[in-house]
């Protein structure tokens, strides 16, 4: 199946198209590219490397590669200190609905600017003030009303701009008390009326056209006492895909965390995650965990058929983001 290594979003180390990038886009076809810090030296020098990387992918597999980055604000931003600051989204929602589209529109235009498809925001994670929770200064506030408010802002300004936001991390990590990139946090069973109140913001964005979304790692227990939203099926398929109505780009969060890996083979998690309906497999820290994934998810959808309309279903979606992003000439 060529298309295997689309589901795969990847990051690597360097500053550009060096031997290690060209041998995974080569080797693996991936879907996409996310950046961080240790791949920016200066605006020129990331403009160049998109380019380049965009022209391998067009040469050696026919088609664009999308390229993502976490630009939030505060201490979620990798383009500092090459462009301004963005403030955190607990500052910009203090300063009002103004500041939220002022930023948003400085955010949109920056990636545009260097070529970037999707920015890995808003948090729609709902967190209250002097917490000490690990999401507090990434989210919009407590309130369903106002993150979703606030929420839509930044999605709607980006969008126009031609930048596919992603609301994340569905469906909320308020209740978490531990942060996935370290543990595997457990949200103990509560009252479905609790669950559906941290949706809100999630429901709001989708009505808004939010054009991705993006997992949680943690496990919510009122709904599956098993498994991490990531590879839910009762999360991803029957709530966010049946009941909140989206049919956009699922990215599984980051599965180099230790929530995932510490946990599931890759095996698992490619036959849980292609189950969830899952289109975007994201593998931001080790270069060494590409090989084994893309191996899992051809080895899953080889031995088990059911999983082929998942994939072809992911195809379908990808398809409808590049016409967002490479619109075919009039």
């Amino acid at each position: 199946m060529a298309e295997i290594g689309i589901h795969l979003f990847i990051g690597f180390r360097g500053f550009d198209l060096e031997e290690d990038l060209k041998h995974l886009i080569r080797e693996y076809r991936p879907g996409g590219i996310v950046l961080f810090r240790r791949n920016i030296e200066s605006r020129g020098q990331l403009k160049n490397l998109i380019t380049s990387a965009q022209a391998m992918a067009m040469a050696e597999l026919g088609r664009p590669l999308y390229f993502a980055i976490d630009e939030e604000g505060g201490t979620v931003q990798r383009l500092t200190p090459h462009f301004g600051s963005i403030p955190s989204a607990r500052s910009l929602a203090k300063q009002g609905t103004e500041a939220v589209a002022h930023w948003a529109a400085v955010c949109a235009a920056n990636l545009a600017e260097i070529g970037i498809h999707i920015n890995f925001a808003p948090v729609l994670d709902m967190v209250g003030e002097e917490t000490n929770h690990f999401m507090e200064s990434r989210s919009f506030g407590s309130i369903p009303e106002q993150v979703s408010n606030l929420g839509n802002i930044w999605i709607e300004s980006h969008q126009a701009k031609g930048i596919s936001c992603t609301a994340k991390h569905f469906p909320g990590l308020g209740p978490a008390e531990l942060d996935p990139h370290h543990f595997s946090p457990v949200i103990a069973a509560g009252s479905e009326e609790n669950f559906r109140s941290h949706l809100i913001p999630f429901r709001s964005a989708i009505n808004a056209g939010v054009n991705c979304v993006m997992s949680s790692h943690a496990v919510y227990r009122s709904v599956d006492c098993l498994h991490p939203a990531t590879l839910s099926q009762e999360i991803c398929c029957k709530w966010l895909r049946e009941r909140l109505g989206f049919g956009g780009i699922l990215f599984a969060d980051d599965l180099d965390m230790a929530a995932i890996c510490e946990n599931y083979s890759p095996e698992e998690t490619a036959f849980l995650g292609l189950s969830c309906s899952t289109d975007f497999f994201l593998l931001c820290q080790k270069s060494e965990s590409v090989e084994p994934m893309h191996r899992a998810l051809s080895d899953q959808l080889a031995a088990n058929p059911s999983l082929g309309k998942f994939h072809q279903d992911t195809i379908r979606r990808i398809e409808r983001l590049r016409r967002f992003h490479f619109p075919d000439p009039a």
